[in-house]
């Protein structure tokens, strides 16, 4: 009986340390139904408890690890033991792998045919892309106060490597998956779109007997930098305060008038030919819609509506023009979504597209302006 015993003690740990090598699998699935409404809502008492489940439990977790210091980072917690434990555990190595993966175009598949290498969590699972916003929001916030370690692993987090292993003065490693199978390098640091500012010089390329050297302004709704090919829509004015009169068409008889400023609104495309993360040049970059010069002139007329009452309508009667434009744009990257930046464009304005206008005035001008993004 005696000799009995060591077999079936021998037998228990076997049993034993097979249910905890594969006892992870039905705590991550476990989990992973849970976290995002966890994550969605900060229920950090829930989190602490998800963490604790997942240390305890799988070995060597880095979506432990990287929940604990999101969850630190929030509350505004220390967290320089967390990250230590992080870093010197390589789970930094783990993490930009998975990223890796699951920006190749079989992630499924690689995820399926190997499921415990990924400590089971999926690829492209929701509560990635939970964790790279709410890291983005925290490198992006003015409440959080990051110091130089959080601010680096804020940036892994967010999928923002090659400023992470910048941050950490390691090169960027170029494997299969991030070059042969991965999509586009994502910026996370640039999603989603921004607000320009600008401010410049307008000029015709040669003599003009309207228009001159004039100020030019502009606001504008550029589509997210991630793209290869990025959107915008433009408003720009100008103040011709050197422009001199001119004849048009108005009511059966030539008017003279003086214009103070022009007005355009458009939609523009711009192809990103070069992109580092800091730097970002736009070439080329077009521009096409519909502006007027503003005269001052306008028609008003009264009538009656449907209740009996007298009313007036007034219309404006300014030239209308069709502008298009094409030029560079380079801009530096400052922070976050921050970008400075100059623009340079060729405009072709056929003014007398309107027959409102009387003189002809020339088609070719040059614009040079600077803009802030944010």
């Amino acid at each position: 009986m005696r000799y009995l015993c060591l077999p079936l003690f021998l037998f228990f740990c076997l049993i034993q340390f097979s249910f905890a090598q594969n006892g992870c699998e039905p705590v991550m699935t476990a989990v992973l139904q849970k976290l995002p409404n966890v994550l969605t809502k900060n229920d950090f008492g829930q989190l602490k408890t998800i963490i604790n489940t997942l240390k305890g439990t799988c070995e060597k977790n880095e979506l432990g690890r990287r929940l604990e210091i999101i969850s630190q980072l929030l509350q505004k917690q220390n967290t320089s033991l967390s990250i230590k434990a992080y870093l010197e555990g390589h789970y930094d190595d783990m993490l930009i792998q998975r990223f890796d993966a699951a920006a190749a175009r079989n992630a499924n598949g690689m995820y399926r045919q190997a499921p415990k290498k990924y400590q089971y969590f999926p690829l492209n699972h929701p509560v990635d892309s939970l964790l790279k916003l709410k890291a983005a929001a925290l490198l992006q916030s003015q409440s959080y106060a990051l110091n130089t370690e959080e601010t680096t692993i804020s940036y892994l987090f967010a999928d923002h490597i090659d400023e992470f292993l910048r941050e950490r003065n390691r090169k960027p490693v170029k494997t299969a998956s991030s070059t042969a199978n991965r999509y586009p390098v994502k910026k996370s640091i640039m999603n989603g779109p921004t607000i320009g500012l600008s401010a410049g010089i307008f000029s015709p390329f040669d003599s003009n007997p309207i228009f001159d050297q004039s100020g030019i302004f502009g606001i504008s709704y550029m589509g997210s930098l991630n793209n290869s090919i990025v959107s915008e829509l433009v408003y720009k004015f100008r103040v011709h305060n050197n422009s001199r009169p001119f004849d048009m068409r108005y009511k059966q008889e030539i008017r003279e008038v003086n214009p103070n400023s022009s007005h355009f609104i458009g939609l523009g495309l711009g192809y990103k030919a070069y992109d580092n993360g800091t730097l970002v040049v736009l070439l080329p970059k077009i521009n096409t819609g519909l502006g007027f010069i503003w005269t001052g002139l306008s028609d008003s007329y009264y009538y009656t509506d449907e209740w009996g009452i007298e009313r007036k309508s007034t219309s404006l009667r300014n030239v209308k023009t069709w502008q298009n434009s094409i030029g560079i744009t380079s801009m530096i990257r400052l922070q976050g979504k921050t970008f400075i930046g100059v623009e340079l464009n060729y405009h072709l304005i056929p003014y007398n597209w309107d027959d409102k206008l009387v003189p002809h005035v020339p088609s070719d001008y040059g614009s040079a302006e600077f803009f802030i993004r944010f």
